[in-house]
């Protein structure tokens, strides 16, 4: 399903992202100090790519889309109301980052990382056959329109190569590019 190849290729950035924050967790723990400005270009990613754009787009296109097939999707709903938990604790991180509360900050960031890696294994491995079951392949095709429509271009996204090198311990991934690789997806699909 094409919606779901994009919602699968945002949480691989996303996971990306959580890495990140969990080599600046680490490396506060281990008494080393991390750049402000890489934590507010992280935090900024978390808010503008993964709360208005990618839980957006799950909770106004996929999920109703999805529900309108099985209302009772309990499921589903349990993973909307992590989607309030996660926007709590990004709260709190920066706070406690505005504050300067370093206990604060790697606790809510432990918080904030096992709930993300829970979150999208979960998503990943109950959206594929909820999909199946409720969208047509042009239901499948509209949704992933609509959430290519609202895509933020790659160069919104921060440096996560940089950031990578900087704060874990593995090189970075291939270059970030999920945008239009769903694009491209798309667009191949619908012109077969």
């Amino acid at each position: 399903m094409l919606c779901l190849e994009i919602i699968i290729q945002d949480h691989t950035t996303l996971r990306r992202s959580v890495s990140v924050l969990d080599g600046m967790v680490k490396m506060m723990e281990e008494g080393a100090r991390i750049e402000i400005a890489d934590v507010a270009a992280l935090l900024t990613f978390l808010r503008r790519f993964g709360d208005e754009y990618h839980q957006r787009m799950e909770e106004q296109v996929l999920f109703p889309a999805l529900l309108s097939g099985v209302p009772v999707e309990s499921r589903l709903r349990a993973m909307l109301s992590e989607h309030v938990e996660e926007r709590t604790l990004v709260s709190r991180i920066e706070d406690a980052l505005r504050f300067k509360m370093g206990k604060e900050f790697v606790s809510s960031s432990h918080q904030l990382s096992l709930l993300l890696r829970n979150h999208f294994d979960k998503e990943d491995a109950v959206l594929g056959d909820v999909a199946e079951k409720c969208l047509s392949k042009e239901q499948d095709e509209a949704v992933a329109a609509e959430i290519i429509k609202h895509q933020p271009p790659a160069e919104a996204h921060p440096n996560f190569s940089r950031l990578e090198w900087k704060y874990t311990s593995k090189p970075p991934s291939t270059p970030l590019t999920p945008q239009r690789e769903a694009a491209r997806a798309y667009r191949s699909a619908t012109t077969r």
